[in-house]
This record gives C-alpha cells, sequence and structure tokens, in this order.
C-alpha cells in the first residue's frame, strides 16, 4: 500500500493550500479576538479550539488523500501554507480590518456604557423598593417610630436646656 511520488507531491501541494484555508480561519477568529476584546483567557480557549481544528482537518485530510496514512509531510505541507497566508495576503487583511475592529470595539464600548447605566437605573429602584421592604414589619413603618423618637428627644433636650 505504498503511495506513489506524484500522489505524494499532489498530496502535499493540497496540504499547502489547506494551511492557507486554516490560516484565514485563524484570521476570522482572530478578527473577533481583536475586536471584543475578551482576555488572556478566551485566547488561550480560542488557540486551542484552532489546534483541535487543525489536527482534525489534517486528521481527515490524511484520509481523503493518503488512505489514512499521516506522513510528516503533509503536516509540514500545511505549517508551511499557514505560514505563507499570514506573512503575506493576512498581513494586508489585518491591516483592512483594522478600521472594522476599531468600530466594532468603539460600538461594544457605547452599548456597554448604555448597559451599565441602565442597570444601575433598575438596581437603584429595586433596591429603593427592596429597603422600603425591609423597613415595614408587621404592618408597622419603622421610620415612623424613629421619626416620632427623634421628636421625643428633641423634646426632652429642649427641657433640659430650658431647665
Amino acid at each position: 500500500m505504498e503511495l506513489s511520488f506524484a500522489e505524494q507531491t499532489l498530496a502535499f501541494g493540497y496540504s499547502v493550500v489547506l494551511g492557507a484555508a486554516l490560516a484565514v480561519l485563524y484570521g476570522v477568529i482572530k478578527f473577533f479576538r481583536f475586536a471584543f476584546s475578551f482576555g488572556k483567557a478566551a485566547v488561550v480557549a480560542c488557540d486551542v479550539a484552532f489546534m483541535l481544528i487543525w489536527a482534525l482537518c489534517v486528521f481527515y485530510f490524511s484520509l481523503a488523500f493518503l488512505r489514512g496514512s499521516i506522513r510528516v509531510h503533509i503536516i509540514i505541507g500545511s505549517g508551511l501554507g499557514f505560514a505563507l497566508w499570514r506573512l503575506t495576503a493576512g498581513r494586508q487583511a489585518f491591516r483592512l480590518y483594522r478600521p472594522v475592529v476599531r468600530f466594532f470595539r468603539s460600538l461594544f464600548q457605547k452599548i456597554c456604557r448604555k448597559l451599565k447605566i441602565y442597570s444601575k437605573y433598575l438596581l437603584k429602584i429595586a433596591c429603593g423598593i427592596l429597603y422600603n421592604i425591609s423597613r415595614k414589619k408587621d404592618g408597622l413603618d419603622l421610620r415612623k417610630k424613629r421619626i416620632g423618637k427623634r421628636k421625643s428627644n428633641e423634646i426632652k433636650n429642649a427641657k433640659n436646656k430650658a431647665g
């Protein structure tokens, strides 16, 4: 079950194309990562997910073109295609979508600011309702009792000053 030189060369060429296609996919993932800047944990998660996608693509590629045998030159070819894309057209694509990323970031920040203001307003209303509920006990408003105590203390202080 030996592969001929022509089949191996053709598979290598297609693996370079596969690497370039995977680089385009990585560019899309990178676009969303830059646009929404989720943090370091999200970068690690995206990179791990991309590596798994890459491994699955190379595996299925070897099943389709090499009758199930995984060859080193296929992995090297896909890495070469990835590097060629990133060093040539990938840089140009990044320059093109940089203004789009800035637009999405500013839009995302504006939406977050509006939601923050609105959520503070809702929390203020909710806390006011909860504050008033916690002050009422057995149908009596405890604030009225405090006002009554305050007035009685004022009367006692006035008598002490007069006396």
